[in-house]
């Protein structure tokens, strides 16, 4: 899939989705560095990231390395897959 034209956390919530998915359940948790990995995002680019998502109700934090994707950030990336 392209990422052209994605914004950064538009990328992240993608990447985040595909790694759950892979793993068999969309709410699971993923540390996120390796969303950032995957994503090709600097870990310290992603924490403003995740801060913004989470209070957005994209995605919940779980402890300070991990997330979730919530089902309002599920529905969105369905939508733009």
């Amino acid at each position: 899939m392209s990422q052209i034209g994605k914004t950064p956390d538009e990328k992240f919530l993608i990447k985040l989705f595909e790694i759950a998915i892979s793993r068999g359940d969309p709410f699971a948790v993923i540390p996120i560095h390796k969303v950032a990995e995957k994503a090709g995002q600097k870990e310290s680019e992603v924490k403003n990231i995740t801060k913004l998502l989470a209070q957005a109700n994209f995605i919940k934090k779980v402890g300070e390395k991990e997330v979730r994707l919530t089902e309002h950030g599920k529905r969105f990336v369905e939508n733009e897959l």
